[in-house]
């Protein structure tokens, strides 16, 4: 007998990839974790969870200062957590 499949949540597989962009500045990471990114925030903008969207509106533009070797360390990393926990159940 197989074992299920299991998958990551939307949310769980971009809030990984994020953290490995905010940690490691892997490029191809960081394009993956922006597009992760607006995905989830028109989900949550349809669902009208204006909050989160915030949230993860303030993680692409830290992903996107990783990008431009301008990160914001610590504090980026903070912000994700943030959105990951503001935006629970998307």
């Amino acid at each position: 007998m197989a074992a299920p499949v299991v998958r990551a949540s939307p949310l769980a597989a971009f809030q990984a990839r994020a953290r490995l962009c905010l940690e490691q500045g892997h490029p191809q990471l960081c394009e993956q974790a922006l597009i992760e990114a607006e995905a989830l925030q028109r989900q949550a903008s349809a669902r009208s969870a204006y909050p989160c969207q915030t949230l993860l509106l303030g993680v692409q533009a830290d992903l996107v200062m990783q990008q431009l070797q301008a990160g914001r360390g610590a504090q980026a990393v903070a912000d994700l957590q943030a959105a990951t926990r503001g935006c629970a159940g998307l």
